[in-house]
């Protein structure tokens, strides 16, 4: 009976893991979701000028889709290793580098994104971008 305990136990943690790889994926696209809409709601892109938006927050679009990638392709693989697997199983132990590099990467990019999205939303709190304004006329 404790080996059946075990197993179960063992199940629905990877079940657990599961969800919350998915609440963290799907979150990942809501914050891509929010920030367009945002991009959408400000005077710069209801003046049609849009090249300006793309131009100045092109690094946090891209940095948010990379890292968005990197953790799908992170959560993927480490539910390919823990699937069906003993509750002991150590996803460490069987010298898997490009999992180790991949791992890395994401834990890198979580930086990068972080930092780039938190930029964005700070300056995209600047009233200049609400308004007509000087900055807008020149371009």
């Amino acid at each position: 009976k404790q080996w059946y305990q075990r197993r179960v136990r063992g199940r629905s943690d990877v079940l657990i893991l599961l969800v919350l790889y998915i609440v963290q994926d799907v979150c990942l696209v809501l914050a891509l979701i929010i920030l367009f809409l945002v991009f959408f709601n400000t005077y710069v892109f209801k003046a049609g000028f849009v090249s300006i938006l793309i131009r100045k927050f092109i690094a946090t679009i891209v940095v948010t889709i990379i890292y968005l990638a990197l953790c799908l392709g992170l959560h993927v693989w480490a539910m390919k290793l823990r699937w069906g697997k003993d509750e002991n199983y150590y996803i460490w132990d069987e010298g898997k580098d490009g999992f180790l590099i991949l791992y890395v990467c994401q834990r890198a990019g979580s930086v990068l994104y972080y930092f780039f999205y938190k930029r964005t939303t700070l300056r995209l709190g600047d009233p200049n971008y609400y308004k007509d304004s000087v900055l807008l006329r020149q371009h």
